[in-house]
């Protein structure tokens, strides 16, 4: 696999792809997804313009997944060390992600942010798209239970509540159709974690309240999830944990020493031979040595390294910007095409095809992530500032880190 020939887990095809979705989103018409001049402070453009990428990499793992589905009728990782990494990658930086911008602003504010700014903020900027998405899934359960109630009408309208939580619960089937998840590719488990962490920010901001104390405690969980990690008999949540601490690591070594800068060519390659290397040596990048290369990646790009100039171009801005949306929405864009049977014959007919339709998959989802980021995640944000009593711009996070 990854050789020259093309068959269903060919590595080259998804950098053809990935360039040929970065030329499309460079045209006049997603210039809706730009975003306007904003004076925010220590923002790391570089980490903007990694954002996309990351959202991708779990679209393309979906588009692997999908096909052994077509196959199987079962909903299993690929058969592809790299495409079963990919996705696992993704969320691993941006759980990175939103540790190092929320810890950033624990560090500003010296643990006393504006406690309503941050949770409307936060409230407003993950849910109208992700109801939005919920909407969409609610609207695929009804197609495929011919619009009858299969379940009892109080039941029905639990499950929509619990759906309607903003994916602080695990995804349950509604209406009794027990493939629901896979309606939204079953991403929103990364929400949850999302959530704990922010609910978690009370108590990071009494450390970093006592300054150098809050400098050391990312560092000083990170060697605890770690070990417990390492001498665990089997992976566990833990890691997560880890995953959020290497991201405020970065947070607290960007604030101690603003202006220390890692860039240039040589940075570039350093930090995709750490890449090259998680991929080479994990089982799953939800391990102890995975995490640390990642992590040491994720820290180059804070100090500046932009990947020979790509993260810091338009096309991956543009794609940054609408993160949330491609991570939230790929399943029904999914669940949409995979409806008509010819797009169906197409991923299974040949590898030709198959990457046909994860290119149709991109540009459909690209196209549908950029109008909902103008017309449901601007005005949401926008909102949110309004209920929050602020118009200050909002630092960004990874699609709600993902917006995961």
């Amino acid at each position: 696999m990854g050789a020259a020939s093309l068959d269903y887990y060919s590595i080259w095809p998804y950098f053809v792809a990935m360039g040929l979705l970065l030329v499309l989103i460079h045209s006049p018409f997603f210039r809706l997804a730009d975003s306007p001049p904003t004076d925010a402070k220590g923002r790391v453009a570089n980490v903007d313009g990694l954002r996309g990428f990351l959202a991708m990499a779990v679209v393309f793992q979906h588009v692997a997944v999908y096909h052994n589905y077509l196959l199987t009728a079962q909903w299993l990782y690929p058969q592809s060390h790299f495409y079963f990494l990919l996705g696992e990658v993704g969320v691993s930086f941006f759980f990175m992600i939103t540790g190092y911008l929320f810890y950033t602003q624990l560090l500003r504010a010296q643990g006393f942010p504006n406690w309503r700014k941050l949770y409307v903020g936060r409230a407003f900027r993950i849910l109208p798209l992700y109801w939005f998405a919920v909407i969409l899934v609610l609207a695929g359960v009804l197609s495929h239970t011919g619009f009858h109630l299969r379940v009892p009408a109080v039941q029905f309208v639990s499950e929509i509540l619990r759906w309607s939580a903003g994916g602080l619960f695990e995804a349950i089937p509604i209406n009794g159709y027990s493939e629901t998840k896979r309606l939204i590719v079953a991403v929103i488990w990364t929400l949850r974690f999302e959530w704990i962490f922010y609910f978690s920010l009370p108590l990071l901001a009494i450390f970093v309240s006592l300054r150098k104390i809050g400098w050391l405690f990312p560092m000083i969980m990170l060697g605890f999830f770690l070990i417990h990690e390492a001498l665990a008999p089997n992976p566990t949540t833990f890691l997560y944990g880890a995953l959020f601490c290497i991201g405020m690591g970065a947070a607290v070594l960007k604030f101690v020493r603003p202006h220390l800068e890692v860039s240039g060519p040589w940075a570039s390659l350093a930090a995709l031979a750490l890449l090259v290397t998680a991929f080479t040596v994990a089982k799953t990048s939800y391990s102890p040595v995975p995490a640390l290369l990642l992590g040491a990646v994720f820290f180059l790009i804070v100090l500046g390294t932009d990947l020979f100039g790509i993260l810091a171009t338009r096309p991956a801005r543009r794609m940054g910007n609408i993160s949330y949306g491609l991570y939230l929405l790929q399943g029904p864009v999914f669940a949409g095409l995979l409806s008509f049977s010819a797009v169906r014959s197409l991923d299974t007919v040949s590898p030709l095809g198959h990457w046909a339709f994860a290119l149709l998959e991109g540009v459909a989802l690209i196209s549908l992530a950029t109008l909902a980021h103008v017309l449901i995640e601007r005005p949401g944000i926008a909102l949110g500032r309004r209920f929050s009593g602020t118009h200050a711009p909002a630092i960004k996070d990874a699609g709600a880190s993902l917006a995961s």
